[in-house]
């Protein structure tokens, strides 16, 4: 079977949607499919992000079908949340989308594209792909969907865990943390700010912040300079697949802050790099927690777990919560 994947957004974004792709496009290849791309040149790095979005639209409603046409694919998907109405029509296109998160926000055109597509999958009661057992729920209560199937296309790890070491190391400080984290709305970052990292950092933990690299982001963090300029507070910074997998392994402890999520991709990043995870309370983290995966609702909570876990000799349990090749053989089985 022919699937062309568009990943146009994937040639100038890397973490998110993008490495769910190329982690998807690994494993379709396991899997036996044959598997052609679509993907922004890197000079669209250089375009101011809006300009690049609409042509990301550009490439998406025209250019990605024609290309399907051609190679007469047999089923092109579109993962990122959107897909070519055009497609929809000629039944080879299929969504994946991954939460709701963009119809929360104020009236804009991406909004407006989205509904559009929505409204379109709906009338043609078209297959949708969605990422987790929550996130279907989801979209099944909003109704935006039709009566269609809503399947699960689940995140996998092919690549990360290909970039593991084969042989767990610990990192040299024993109570160092990476924070992953975000710019966006729901990764709450002002209350982390304000709320959590003074404390941590006052307790004498190292801390890394993995997800933070957009130039108005060091601005958020100024409260905190100080801890910055003596290198106990430490921004990441953009990396490469491979050095992001290096954080997770020269760290003791992984935290997680969000309000909420379309899935938990850095709590099982965390916990198959054979780490203690911390997290906030919420549907989405708690339906991938085993025995080193620890929830917290507020800051005096999460120090608590803290201070234990930082003195814990207890040996870590592999992690096998989310088999995620075995979901996705399923969906295939299931007829993809």
């Amino acid at each position: 079977m022919h699937i062309l994947i568009n990943d146009f957004i994937g040639g100038v974004l890397d973490r998110g949607m993008p490495l769910y792709v190329r982690n998807l496009i690994d494993g379709l290849k396991a899997e036996g499919f044959r598997v052609s791309i679509v993907r922004a040149p890197r000079i669209c790095r250089r375009l101011p992000r809006n300009v690049f979005y609409m042509l990301a639209v550009f490439v998406e409603q025209v250019i990605v079908p024609t290309i399907g046409f051609l190679q007469r694919a047999e089923l092109t998907l579109y993962p990122y949340n959107s897909i070519a109405v055009i497609d929809i029509f000629t039944r080879r296109g299929r969504i994946v989308v991954h939460d709701l998160e963009q119809l929360n926000r104020p009236a804009s055109l991406s909004k407006s594209y989205y509904l559009a597509c929505y409204r379109a999958l709906k009338w043609r009661n078209s297959p949708v792909f969605t990422i987790s057992k929550l996130s279907q729920q989801r979209l099944r209560a909003s109704g935006r969907f039709g009566d269609g199937p809503i399947t699960i296309l689940p995140n996998t790890f092919y690549a990360f865990e290909r970039l593991l070491r084969s042989e767990t190391q610990a990192p040299g400080d024993k109570a160092s943390i990476l924070l992953c984290t975000g710019s966006t709305a729901n990764k709450d970052l002002e209350s982390v700010v304000r709320d959590y990292l003074p404390k941590v950092l006052a307790s004498g933990f190292p801390v890394s912040i993995l997800g933070l690299h957009k130039t108005t982001d060091a601005p958020r963090l100024s409260a905190l300079d100080n801890f910055i300029n003596s290198g106990q507070l430490r921004l990441c910074g953009q990396l490469s697949d491979g050095d992001v997998v290096a954080e997770y392994e020269n760290h003791n402890i992984v935290w997680v802050h969000s309000l909420r999520e379309g899935f938990g991709r850095c709590v099982v990043e965390g916990r198959l790099a054979h780490r203690r995870v911390i997290c906030s309370d919420i549907p989405e983290f708690a339906e991938l927690r085993d025995e080193d995966v620890y929830l917290y609702k507020a800051p005096t909570e999460f120090m608590a777990t803290l201070d234990r876990l930082r003195y814990s000799d207890l040996p870590i349990a592999p992690y096998d919560r989310y088999p995620y090749r075995e979901l996705l053989r399923s969906t295939i089985r299931s007829g993809l």
